[in-house]
């Protein structure tokens, strides 16, 4: 039985990014799991993606019990509803948390694609791989719950290597299933559009995408996402009005979280990002919507979801710069640089891995298994829990605490 397994694996093609994509596949799911079932997951977003994406799987109309109003009052997340079958295996909300662990994961097989076909090196391609699996970005997004964020991680690097195929049905495909994830990812895709433009010189689709995602986020914000809800889109940037211009500068860099937040995502893949300087359209779009179009401190910081997007968009930029700058036709200078930035990506993997000191971190902890006992009673807080959620009548209608909501 061992040799037909080992006989199998041989036979698989690319059989070392799919190790790496299960071991963090798995490491995601891990953590995701154990926090959830540790009391720890919460109501915003847990719940409320739970309850659409359930409603939506027993095609009941869609309404947030936690918001009080159709959730595309909130954020405009259409793709979500593919997913809803999944509740058709498990009627459990376990099962997001298992799809999306795996989901992102898979992004590294594109990006491990990408650099193969761009540098011809094996080690490197992995070592970039693994850059974008063990991103803090990443990390955090994840052990934040659930979120259409951390969905739009793969997608993007999908959409990276179905544009350099030329596989375009694919590419429009999953752009579409791209912006449908939420609303500010029109900018995104204005961004690629100016991206292809610029840095490949194809004004046939990077023109349209970048109409199509300027004039379809306008069109939502002001619009589409309003006729759901009784309010105006709730994420306009009203805290500028007042500003100065040297106020709003200002906010590029202030506090000192943006600052490391920047920092620390070039540094994860090496500080090598710098040298494709095209790729920082990207990287203006998203820290231009972030830093100084919400006033929320929580898009700000290197916790949360906000960062997982930016590491398809780092992983583009370091293979871009090492076709350019790093790789020669002579075979001993091509080592030589090969060491180089293997060395460069690992290292900046471990410093940020100890300054940022993500999610997976915890992993190697005992305590973070530990379940919590109450000293006057003796009992497991889940076993509180779950003894509280039984005296519930069925359909009754419950307001609970954030972390209990998710359940």
């Amino acid at each position: 039985m061992t040799k037909r397994v080992f006989k199998f694996l041989r036979r698989v093609k690319n059989i070392e990014i799919w190790i790496l994509i299960c071991l963090f596949g798995s490491l995601y799911s891990l953590y995701s799991v154990v926090r959830h079932l540790s009391f720890d997951s919460l109501i915003f977003d847990l719940g409320v993606y739970d309850q659409i994406i359930w409603l939506a799987s027993r095609s009941k109309p869609l309404f947030s019990s936690i918001l009080e109003s159709h959730p595309w009052a909130d954020h405009f997340t259409p793709s979500l509803l593919l997913i809803s079958p999944l509740f058709w295996i498990w009627d459990n909300v376990i099962i997001l948390l298992l799809f999306q662990a795996f989901f992102v994961a898979l992004g590294a097989y594109p990006i491990y694609l990408l650099a193969l076909k761009k540098t011809k090196d094996k080690l490197i391609s992995l070592t970039v791989s693994f850059s974008y699996l063990s991103f803090f970005g990443i990390q955090n997004a994840i052990a934040f719950d659930f979120h259409p964020i951390t969905l739009a991680t793969s997608l993007l690097a999908f959409i990276f290597w179905f544009y350099e195929e030329k596989k375009f049905t694919s590419f429009w495909l999953s752009l579409i299933l791209f912006i449908g994830l939420q609303e500010n990812y029109f900018l995104t895709a204005f961004a690629l559009g100016i991206y292809l433009i610029l840095s490949k010189k194809d004004l046939r689709r990077g023109g349209p995408i970048s109409i199509l995602g300027i004039s379809g986020f306008l069109l939502l914000i002001y619009l589409i996402i309003p006729s759901f809800g009784d309010t105006p889109f709730i994420y306009l940037p009203t805290h500028l009005k007042n500003l100065s211009v040297f106020e709003v500068i200002k906010l590029l860099y202030y506090p000192f979280t943006k600052v490391q937040v920047l920092v620390s995502s070039l540094l994860a893949f090496g500080l090598l990002p710098v040298f494709h300087l095209n790729a920082f359209i990207f990287l203006a779009e998203e820290f231009l919507q972030r830093f100084v179009g919400s006033p929320i401190p929580t898009r700000w910081v290197v916790g949360y979801h906000y960062n997982a997007v930016l590491a398809p968009v780092l992983a583009l930029a370091t293979i871009e710069a090492i076709k350019i700058h790093f790789i020669s036709k002579k075979q001993a200078s091509l080592i030589k640089h090969k060491k180089l930035v293997v060395g460069l990506i690992l290292s900046g993997i471990f410093v940020v891995q100890l300054w940022v000191d993500p999610a997976l971190n915890k992993l190697l902890k005992a305590d973070f298994y530990k379940a919590i006992y109450y000293e006057k009673t003796n009992m497991r807080k889940t076993d509180v829990y779950n003894e509280f959620f039984n005296l519930i009548p069925i359909n009754a209608s419950v307001a609970a605490t954030n972390n209990l909501g998710s359940h």
